[in-house]
């Protein structure tokens, strides 16, 4: 029902099942988000309207929509390429949400997904950081350093293996070790 009224023609309508859409998976996340499909389809539809402020808030429903446990799997396909147009958005405003929805679902979705979807994300973050508006670019770097971090920390506390680029740094950073315990510059 509510992928229909995502499709109405009316922008009022879009921008209200939108906000509706975020505030029910914020209330209900754990048990709605296997539902979401039709609704993460309109919405990334509506991705492409002609309104900033559809587009905008759009973004701010799709925040949380796809944020909750089970819709994880919808970011693919349709969703994620349309991603990659709204990340250019000709408004400063909607590509500022876009980098706050993006901060937000790389904190939010499970680590299964996350992995799955990082090197997009990672992609998303590298063009912001070429933003030359607002304050995108800083923010971008400073959430790229901590999402390393956190990743790490993340893969290491699941037990997962380390890539062997971070295996290699690892190594070279022992090897800058001399035999005595004194690091050589």
């Amino acid at each position: 029902m509510l992928g229909r009224a995502g499709q109405d023609a009316n922008p009022e309508m879009k921008t209200k099942v939108a906000r509706f859409a975020g505030k029910l998976c914020l209330a209900l996340e754990k048990q709605v988000g296997a539902y979401m499909k039709p609704l993460v389809d309109a919405l990334t539809l509506n991705l492409q309207h002609q309104h900033s402020k559809v587009r905008k808030q759009t973004l701010i429903g799709l925040k949380d929509v796809l944020a909750c446990k089970g819709a994880e799997p919808y970011l693919q396909g349709s969703a994620m390429a349309q991603l990659r147009f709204t990340m250019n958005d000709r408004s400063q405003d909607v590509r500022a949400q876009f980098y706050d929805v993006l901060f937000h679902w790389m904190q939010k979705i499970e680590i299964h997904y996350l992995k799955q979807y990082e090197a997009d994300f990672v992609q998303f973050l590298l063009n912001g950081i070429a933003e030359e508006n607002l304050d995108i670019s800083p923010r971008c770097v400073k959430f790229l350093e901590e999402h390393g971090t956190r990743m790490k920390e993340a893969l290491i506390a699941l037990g997962d293996e380390v890539d062997d680029e971070q295996k290699a740094v690892a190594h070279n950073e022992d090897e800058k070790m001399t035999q005595d315990g004194q690091i050589v510059s």
